[in-house]
């Protein structure tokens, strides 16, 4: 069977975080977006999470750094995985430091999207992004991925954004 367009092939898709601790709080693995011009973070909170934590996105010019809070678009799933509607999103929005519904994500998906661009904060174009899930949530975990599209050059094999 001879595929004409693999995603694989013009997206990259990273695994972010698995069983990230909402009560605790966390950083995701940074994403490279050097090579890369639009990513979306898709949040999938399992049944027990609970509390509103709080969703910053970091900007920075090595991996694991959280220099300034970038701008980015957010949706979150009408209904829970697996229900009728759960794979629609509600209106975009916008936010530098999300206070989160954790309502809206146990067992369901959020959508976190933005560009290399929004990583230019105060005249800095940074080139890693990192997503920290602030210690407000009350309970429960989440497991992240991230998908990066619009790649600066085509390849077969994709130059990998994970750092």
């Amino acid at each position: 069977m001879a595929v004409k367009n693999r995603f694989s092939e013009s997206h990259g898709i990273l695994g972010l975080t698995v069983d990230g601790d909402w009560n605790a709080g966390f950083d995701s693995d940074s994403i490279d977006m050097s090579k890369y011009n639009h990513a979306c973070i898709i949040i999938v909170g399992n049944a027990t999470l609970a509390g509103n934590g709080v969703l910053t996105l970091y900007g920075g010019a090595t991996a694991g750094a959280k220099t300034a809070a970038a701008t980015f678009s957010y949706r979150y799933a009408a209904a829970t995985i697996g229900s009728a509607s759960s794979d629609v999103f509600g209106a975009a929005a916008t936010s530098a430091a999300l206070t989160s519904v954790g309502a809206s994500i146990t067992s369901a998906v959020m959508l976190i999207e933005f560009e290399a661009a929004d990583l230019n904060i105060s005249g800095t174009q940074y080139r890693y992004a990192t997503l920290n899930v602030s210690a407000a949530g009350t309970a429960g975990a989440c497991n992240i991925v991230a998908i990066v599209s619009e790649p600066r050059y085509a390849e077969a094999i994709m130059d990998t954004a994970q750092a």
